[in-house]
């Protein structure tokens, strides 16, 4: 039986998916909806009626089609959300302190939409120290795993070459960039 939010396939009978936990078979079908322009999808749509692209479904899965799921609402989306070009310049003027609070906020809001507690702010901040900053490259490629991740589980559409662009960017010394692009792909998450 395929889970309905993930595509994993469970053993018949199961009352919750074993890899995201949604509870299965609940309350009716769920409304497939095409993540390029929000139409409403047959279910097991592979292609949208109204703009043709590929409705995709998560992780490969065929005939599962993405469903649009908001991230949830208990903390206050503002504390996730800024002005990218702000962040930038408070980091530039306070000679990187600022980016460490934008780092820690940025950790804080991918556990938020990942709904648990993977990324750590001083676990990062002493191995970062440690390794002379090479754990930082690592992390940030992490983080935009954890990003793509978050985006696969509300049904947004995939930035699959973050994680890739992330290490990239990193490894050249823009890690300001790669937080600016990250921060944009929270952003997008809290209508900003």
């Amino acid at each position: 039986m395929l889970c309905e939010n993930c595509g994993h396939e469970n053993p018949e009978g199961s009352k919750f998916c074993m890899k995201c936990g949604k509870e299965q078979g609940g309350s009716g079908p769920r409304i497939a909806v095409c993540p390029h322009c929000g139409a409403e999808a047959a279910p097991g749509a592979l292609f949208c009626a109204s703009c043709g692209k590929s409705i995709g479904a998560p992780y490969g899965e065929i005939g599962q089609a993405r469903t649009i799921e908001p991230p949830p609402v208990e903390a206050d989306p503002g504390s996730f959300t800024s002005s990218i070009a702000l962040d930038i310049v408070l980091s530039v003027i306070t000679c990187g302190i600022y980016w460490l609070f934008w780092q820690a906020r940025q950790m804080r809001a991918i556990n938020y939409l990942l709904g648990q507690q993977r990324y750590n702010f001083w676990m990062w901040f002493l191995l970062t120290i440690v390794t002379c900053g090479l754990y930082n490259i690592y992390y940030e490629y992490y983080m935009a795993q954890g990003l793509v991740e978050a985006q696969d589980n509300h049904g947004r559409p995939r930035s699959k070459d973050l994680p890739v662009l992330s290490l990239v960017l990193t490894i050249v010394g823009l890690n300001i960039v790669t937080d600016a692009i990250q921060q944009n792909e929270i952003n997008k998450f809290f209508g900003k």
